[in-house]
């Protein structure tokens, strides 16, 4: 019998049932007081790599998360899933599918908290003056978005129309994060249009233990930050640089021969630069769509679509490969960003010289881009 975790309990525990109803300072209050979080709150402080611009938050309190593994599991997970047995922490979010429901709660575990005082510094990291090496202050939220009540349903076994869902709330959260009307992100405020929005909304999915899943329920991590991370700046200097985003450079350079498929309003390739087997880029052809929120339901839909079908790629060539399946999935918005997503299978190993910025691939991106594009047609067939 799979296991579920109950629509009834959630709503009996939840906090709230839609966050964009939640109001931004009882939830800031909300979440500075919780005791249990305070067990496991991060350092707050966060240094940075002066040879590359990688940033590091510190939290070592993590390393007591009861999931967390050193070595990836080679039998199957058969332990009680806390998810499913309505241990998750309190929930702010719950949205129904055709079959069970999707729902948002606290991380246990943050890598971002509120902080008591928020200092005077500048939002920008790179003109953060820093003699003594003391690092700028870290502080936000840590959010959990579970991708489905049902312990066996992720992205690539959802209806389609329940993972639209998935990247509905998503886009809830996110626009009610960046325009959330209090200052507690005024130090990394930031102008997109006509609108003013607070700090960075971050959204990762991690699948696999060897990708750093440490729960094998399904889920997305969203972080709140006044933190911008060195891959979202990296797309804001590429556009300041080549004068377009990055999506924009990808759509307009990328070989042709290396486009998997055009859903009209996205399309999912491999990039000319792939450095390890799988890698792709599910990119908007508007590079002024920056952030979910911006998507009507189609360009959801299609969006959905395709993270579905690039996903469930990864995971039946990585078994036909002999590899378990794992993979990181980054949704790059913000500034400077034209929207796309990326996926990161771990189809390789780290070696030294990727250490030092020299990547080995062992498959050619052209090979790679036909037998996807193969295994997506071959898949829609079998749907139709």
């Amino acid at each position: 019998m799979t296991q579920a975790f109950s629509l009834a309990l959630a709503r009996q525990i939840a906090l709230a049932q839609d966050f964009t109803q939640l109001d931004f300072e009882h939830l800031l209050r909300h979440i500075s007081d919780d005791q249990q979080l305070k067990l496991f709150a991060p350092d707050g402080v966060c240094q940075i790599d002066p040879r590359n611009g990688n940033l590091v938050v510190y939290n070592s309190a993590r390393a007591k998360r009861p999931q967390t593994t050193a070595v990836a599991p080679v039998v199957a997970d058969n332990k009680p899933c806390p998810i499913c047995e309505g241990n998750s922490a309190d929930i702010l979010d719950i949205a129904e599918q055709s079959e069970g429901f999707t729902f948002i709660s606290k991380n246990l575990y943050p890598i971002f908290h509120p902080i008591e005082y928020v200092p005077q510094e500048l939002p920008d990291y790179f003109q953060h003056q820093d003699p003594y090496h003391h690092g700028r202050a870290s502080y936000g939220f840590h959010l959990l978005q579970w991708t489905s009540s049902l312990h066996d349903r992720d992205w690539h076994n959802l209806p389609l129309a329940d993972a639209r869902i998935c990247l509905q709330r998503l886009a809830a959260v996110e626009s009610s994060l960046l325009h959330q009307p209090t200052d507690f992100m005024a130090q990394s405020g930031q102008q997109i249009g006509e609108r003013q929005v607070s700090g960075y909304v971050s959204i990762i999915k991690n699948y696999g233990s060897s990708a750093g899943a440490s729960l094998s329920h399904g889920h997305q991590q969203i972080a709140y930050s006044n933190i911008l991370p060195q891959h979202f700046f990296n797309n804001l200097c590429f556009r300041k640089r080549h004068e377009r985003s990055f999506s924009r450079f990808m759509i307009e350079e990328n070989p042709k021969e290396l486009l998997i498929k055009d859903y009209g309003a996205v399309q999912l390739m491999v990039p000319y630069f792939m450095k390890r087997p799988l890698d792709m880029l599910l990119i908007f052809k508007d590079s002024n769509k920056r952030y979910l929120h911006q998507l009507d339901n189609e360009e959801l839909t299609q969006l959905a679509r395709g993270i579905q079908q690039a996903i469930c790629a990864i995971i039946t060539m990585m078994t036909q490969m002999g590899l378990m399946p794992a993979y990181n999935m980054i949704i790059n918005n913000g500034p400077g960003c034209g929207l796309y997503v990326e996926f990161l299978p771990k189809t390789q190993l780290m070696g030294g010289y990727e250490q030092i910025g020299l990547y080995v691939c062992q498959a050619n991106p052209y090979e790679i881009a036909k037998s996807v594009r193969q295994h997506i047609t071959t898949e829609t067939v079998a749907v139709i």
